[in-house]
């Protein structure tokens, strides 16, 4: 039995197993249909009416919920927003309405829950440590307080980190060991897929490139970014004040008000992607030029990430990726003059095809591949799934996304 095989274990252990995960309606069995002498080989399928997987993906401004079926398809989605002056609690009771939208019927069961947390995430612990755009966001037991609202497993992971688990199992990064997923929100944080593992460093902050400082000497010239940089650091200001969706808005606010000529003008106080999509398409030189000037910012961090770990593709994910060619073009010319100076080749750099829920869906699939099935009594399953995410446990993510069939 290849499943044995895989697994290491003598094939009536994995056939005792199998049985029980069928009569639990995890998986679903059928036979091969082949013109070779003897039984045939069973196939083993998960069942996607086996149970739901939610996962969550927030930021400074959004809520994004999605639950999926035992075979990762999407099934119903929440968005909820936040407002700049919520609370920790405020933003915390926002993700339970958020998940609360998208729980199962009561035919169906809830198994757990994956949540891609911004900032700095300790996913063994279950604590959110930091992130500086949500008011006094520190060391916040997100899986704790949600496991015991909703009775099951919660996991975390960096957002970024989720964007990366979705592009591996269902996107641009499918069949790729070594790439990068740029997310571009409020903030700007790479997941990164070395050696087809989802990597989160040694104390949990790896890819936290918004953090980057951009040297005072990259600034870019035009006067609207200055107002941007960081108490006059002479180390410049973090990358995020300079690339990232709200920095692109603020440069704009900060251009009309000084008077430059623009189609955005016209008595906004705020300018949405959309709004900056649609400048860009009628050609707005001003626009233009800001989005330029971020896309190169975000391109030299890229140069310099790329040096140091070498990846096949850049995957750019967020709201900014609306802008196409204008947004890549720049981008692409600034890593592909650094990595040539360096005699270094310079990886494909894409968009991602997977629209504003990838960091839930790749959430639901962390939940789904970390959840474990307890197959003694149904009591204690259902006394298992109800317990927080283990301490002290390290995602280790295996290459690839699991098929769903096994034989």
């Amino acid at each position: 039995m290849d499943l044995a095989r895989d697994l290491g274990l003598a094939p009536s252990t994995a056939g005792i197993y199998v049985e029980r995960l069928i009569d639990r309606g995890f998986l679903l069995e059928t036979e091969e249909t082949t013109g070779d002498a003897g039984r045939p080989p069973r196939i083993l399928r998960t069942n996607p009416e086996g149970g739901e997987f939610i996962g969550v993906d927030f930021e400074a401004r959004n809520i994004m919920a999605v639950a999926v079926d035992f075979s990762d398809r999407p099934l119903r989605n929440s968005h909820k927003l936040i407002e700049a002056d919520e609370t920790v609690e405020q933003v915390i009771a926002k993700i339970a309405e958020a998940i609360e939208e998208v729980l199962p019927g009561a035919n169906r069961r809830n198994l757990a829950i994956g949540v891609g947390v911004p900032g700095i995430v300790d996913s063994g612990k279950g604590v959110a440590v930091h992130y500086k755009h949500i008011r006094k966001w520190d060391n916040v037991p997100l899986a704790k307080i949600l496991s015991a609202r909703f009775g099951v497993p919660v996991f975390l992971e960096n957002n970024a980190r989720s964007m990366a688990l979705a592009e591996l199992w269902f996107g641009q990064g499918k069949g790729q060991d070594d790439f990068l997923c740029i997310g571009i929100r409020s903030g700007i944080g790479a997941g990164m897929v070395l050696n087809g593992r989802v990597y989160s460093g040694a104390h949990h902050a790896a890819g936290e490139l918004g953090r980057w400082r951009y040297l005072a000497v990259s600034v870019p010239a035009a006067p609207w970014f200055a107002p941007m940089t960081t108490n006059g650091d002479a180390d410049g200001p973090e990358l995020e004040e300079i690339a990232s969706v709200r920095a692109v808005q603020r440069a704009l606010h900060n251009a009309v008000a000084q008077g430059k000529k623009t189609v955005l003008a016209g008595g906004k106080s705020h300018f949405s992607v959309t709004d900056i999509v649609k400048a860009c398409q009628q050609r707005d030189a001003l626009t233009i030029r800001v989005v330029s000037e971020s896309a190169g910012a975000l391109g030299w961090a890229i140069g310099q990430l790329s040096l140091a770990v070498d990846p096949g593709k850049i995957v750019l994910s967020g709201p900014l990726t609306a802008l196409g060619e204008v947004f890549l073009q720049p981008l692409r010319a600034r890593v592909d003059r650094l990595l040539r100076l360096s005699g270094a080749r310079s990886p494909e750099i894409v968009n991602s095809t997977m629209g504003e829920y990838s960091g839930a869906l790749g959430a639901a699939a962390l939940a789904l591949h970390e959840w474990k099935p307890v197959l003694g009594g149904r009591g204690r399953e259902a006394e298992a799934e109800s317990q927080p995410a283990p301490k002290g446990r390290k995602t280790r993510f295996a290459k690839g996304k699991p098929s769903g069939k096994l034989t």
